[in-house]
């Protein structure tokens, strides 16, 4: 007669929580980052009615339909006679030195050896620290620290 094996409970899976954690920060920092990119104070609003419970029902805004442009198939586009501008310009969003403070940082926890490479970078661009990096060169900096 063989034996049957009754409802054994499985070995647990080591997990290492320091790496765990740090997984968890990376994706919750890209959902955040996602959600701002949609929607500015989006994730900010999301956390307050995570923590705070949703907000009572306000009143709906009333849609209008002509408000949005007609939505084209991927088989519409001209991509190559596309216009370069939209017809509906957006503000420029501006990059600041805490903002490339924190992507540096967040890099930098990434894999420590990024520290030379984006001192490397910053060298490039004539200067030796962020502070001393020329606002109208922010973007393309954080253009080349993304590469990493």
């Amino acid at each position: 007669m063989t034996e049957t094996k009754k409802n054994k409970l499985s070995e647990p899976i080591p997990v290492d929580t320091k790496k765990l954690i740090d997984g968890l920060g990376t994706i919750f920092g890209g959902v955040i980052q996602l959600l701002n990119s949609m929607e500015p104070n989006m994730a900010q609003q999301l956390a307050d009615m995570a923590i705070n419970g949703t907000p009572k029902e306000q009143p709906s805004e009333t849609i209008n339909p002509d408000d949005f442009e007609e939505i084209l198939s991927a088989d519409d586009l001209p991509w190559k006679d596309a216009p370069k501008e939209s017809p509906k310009s957006e503000p420029k969003q501006t990059v600041t030195a805490d903002d490339i403070t924190k992507i540096i940082v967040r890099k930098i926890k990434q894999n420590r050896s990024n520290s030379d490479k984006i001192g490397m970078i910053l060298k490039t661009y004539g200067a030796a620290k962020v502070s001393e990096l020329p606002p109208d060169k922010y973007e393309a900096f954080l253009t080349d620290v993304s590469q990493l």
